[in-house]
């Protein structure tokens, strides 16, 4: 006798999407629903009760997806999303969203099935290298998703984002109105929506205020501690004095700091240096990181809420509204 994994096999989808076409609950593709039907019928399947209830029963299971989820505020940001299941008897589980693509086109969206597969009542995506229109057809298939730190204008009330664009823009402007004309910059992944948003935030308070940043004083970094060192070396041998520094996250910054030192420069009365997240080590560094803060806990609690509430019908606080802050400590000062 045929199984609902048969059915699943044969049609090429996730047993949860099979399970969404037997129950009537969730959306399914036109597509996708006439593969489902076709095998059924193919294999004679007759839901048996094991599978009807599998159908019917909650995994009490969220899934992870995503490419941002390594790192010192990424690991206490999932933390906090296993604290907010934790009441609910709810656990997590992960895939990689950063497989290799070049091998495989479609590793990303085969580590997404794999949670559907796994029975995951919901998942969150954490960034994501999928292109928007593959997103949106994911949630059509599956609608019980919320996107962290990503913006889709068509589903954003399932959407937690920070705007990275103004976040770069009042880093750069604070700069300005601290009197800084020549500044130079250590970029985060360009690569990404969240890394060029605050790059171009950036780069707009700057050019706003009719001051500009020769491309030799804008190095390509990627968050990492070793291209925040290197990048400020790489700008010191350049021959432009600069007297401020932005880095793409904290991380580029406090190793840039580091560099800058290890040259006999004194920051912030020699150069000023500002970072973007806000670490918790930040205020520790020497001298005390300014920064930007991203509300990722407060981010993550509320989509994590908002999934819960729509997989198992709760009705928790969900907030969309995640403020710009400039935190100042000591390393800027007016010139």
């Amino acid at each position: 006798m045929a199984t609902i994994r048969d059915v699943a096999k044969l049609a090429g989808v996730g047993i949860g999407t099979v399970s969404r076409v037997l129950s009537g609950k969730g959306a399914v593709s036109s597509k996708t629903l006439l593969k489902v039907n076709q095998a059924m019928e193919d294999l004679n399947f007759t839901p048996s009760s094991s599978a009807r209830a599998l159908v019917s029963k909650k995994m009490k299971t969220i899934g992870i997806w995503g490419t941002e989820t390594s790192g010192e505020i990424n690991r206490d940001t999932l933390r906090k999303i296993e604290s907010e299941l934790k009441p609910f008897e709810v656990h997590l589980i992960f895939a990689d969203g950063e497989l290799n693509s070049k091998q495989n086109p479609n590793a990303s969206r085969e580590s997404f099935d794999s949670l559907v597969n796994k029975g995951c009542d919901g998942i969150i995506i954490w960034g994501s290298d999928l292109p928007p229109l593959e997103i949106l057809q994911i949630e059509n298939e599956f609608p019980n998703i919320v996107l962290l730190n990503n913006k889709i204008e068509l589903i954003n009330d399932k959407c937690f984002y920070f705007d990275h664009y103004q976040a770069g823009y009042v880093c750069g402007q604070y700069l300005i109105d601290k009197g800084h004309s020549n500044i130079a910059c250590i970029t985060g992944w360009l690569e990404t929506d969240d890394g060029n948003q605050r790059h171009q935030g950036f780069m707009d308070a700057i050019s706003d205020n009719n001051v500009n940043i020769p491309e030799e004083l804008i190095f390509e970094g990627d968050y990492t501690y070793r291209k925040g060192y290197e990048g400020a070396l790489a700008l010191l041998k350049q021959d432009l004095p600069f007297t401020a520094l932005f880095c793409g996250n904290d991380q580029s910054a406090m190793s840039a700091i580091a560099a800058l030192s290890s040259k006999g420069i004194n920051v912030p009365n020699d150069i000023s240096v500002i970072g973007y997240d806000d670490m918790n080590i930040a205020t520790y560094t020497s001298p005390p990181l300014t920064t930007v803060r991203i509300p990722f806990n407060r981010m993550a609690i509320s989509a994590t809420r908002r999934l819960l509430n729509g997989c198992y019908d709760l009705d928790l606080k969900v907030d969309h509204d995640f403020p710009v802050q400039l935190i100042e400590r000591e390393s800027v000062i007016s010139i």
